[in-house]
């Protein structure tokens, strides 16, 4: 005998994860070509873009937030606003 689950719900599910708030795009050389990521938190969208731009494999580097497509930081403008504006 099987008997069904009480979590059972038809009702939508809720998401634990905060909705994402920045987009790293980064340009690589050949095979790579771009990458982008998105992040929720202004300091892991900093963090990762920092560390693109001091490793040097991205031919460019742009943060960009998703509210309103403000240009954070662009590696080949040598545009960066600091964390406390993101």
């Amino acid at each position: 005998m099987t008997r069904s689950s009480r979590w059972r719900s038809t009702g939508p599910t809720i998401t634990v994860w905060p909705p994402d708030r920045f987009e790293v795009r980064c340009a690589f050389p050949p095979p790579d070509s771009t990458v982008s990521d998105r992040y929720h938190y202004a300091e892991f969208a900093y963090e990762a873009a920092r560390r693109h731009r001091e490793l040097g494999w991205a031919q460019h580097v742009q943060v960009v937030r998703l509210s309103d497509g403000g240009v954070l930081f662009d590696l080949a403008a040598s545009h960066e606003l600091p964390l406390e504006a993101w």
